[in-house]
């Protein structure tokens, strides 16, 4: 299933001794030379779980840069940025909680003995991954996690961060306590929210829909005021100036 599996490796982060029990992803990155993957760990002295971010590099020679020390750079910038990011959500309540990040070496067992590989450790947020109950889940939570996972992405936009590519088992819902997390920020790209061309994130956003969760279009019923039907008339053509794109 992966092109290189770490279940039942064990890094040692941080004085944590984490055994990775599930390998939850595997991308590979070619702007970096990368891959990612996102695992469950236990730790092996305390017993408690954690989830595991890993940018690896792979072999150089294997990708076509042109200048592969700005590559180096680069990657390290995007990692500093998930980091980051991942506590910039942790802060807010919306994402899995920060515990530490590292760089190491890789060891030999790994397919590029002595390049680079980022860790980033996190406490599993309550709740399933989304991608595995998106079926079971009824109309009014789907209309929740959509106006959640709006909240989320606006977050993330004001501090110049948005996700260039969304998938539902990035996400995860509690449904006891009806909360949604972003537990896999793969995808991070960067966006000036200052721009005439960044839009708040809102539920008809296109950022939120490409999760593709969604049994139906969102639509928004935008009320008119009663009196003063010229200055409705003005505010509306005023909004409809400023609305963005997929606002019609």
């Amino acid at each position: 299933m992966w092109a290189f599996s770490l279940e039942g490796r064990v890094f040692d982060i941080d004085g944590r001794k984490l055994k990775i029990e599930e390998q939850l992803s595997e991308v590979l990155d070619p702007r970096f030379g990368q891959r990612h993957v996102l695992a469950k760990t236990r730790n092996i002295d305390n017993k408690r779980p954690s989830l595991l971010k890993i940018r690896y590099q792979l072999n150089p020679k294997d990708f076509d840069f042109e200048d592969p020390e700005e590559v180096l750079e680069l990657a390290e910038q995007h990692y500093c940025h998930e980091v980051d990011a991942t506590v910039l959500l942790a802060k807010a309540g919306l994402g899995p909680q920060y515990l530490t990040h590292e760089t190491h070496y890789q060891p030999e067992w790994m397919p590029f003995p002595d390049g680079y590989v980022d860790l980033i450790v996190m406490k599993p947020p309550p709740g399933e991954n989304v991608d595995e109950i998106q079926d079971e889940l009824t109309d009014r939570q789907l209309a929740s996690i959509r106006t959640q996972l709006a909240h989320i992405l606006e977050t993330m936009r004001n501090k110049s961060y948005k996700l260039i590519e969304q998938h539902p088992s990035y996400l995860n819902y509690d449904a006891r306590t009806n909360k949604l997390y972003l537990i896999d920020l793969e995808g991070l790209g960067f966006i000036d929210p200052t721009s005439r061309t960044s839009f708040p994130v809102d539920e008809e956003s296109p950022y939120v829909e490409a999760f593709n969760i969604w049994r139906a279009p969102y639509r928004k019923v935008e009320k008119e005021p009663e009196s003063g039907k010229g200055m409705a008339s003005y505010n509306r053509s005023t909004k409809m100036k400023s609305r963005p794109p997929w606002r019609t």
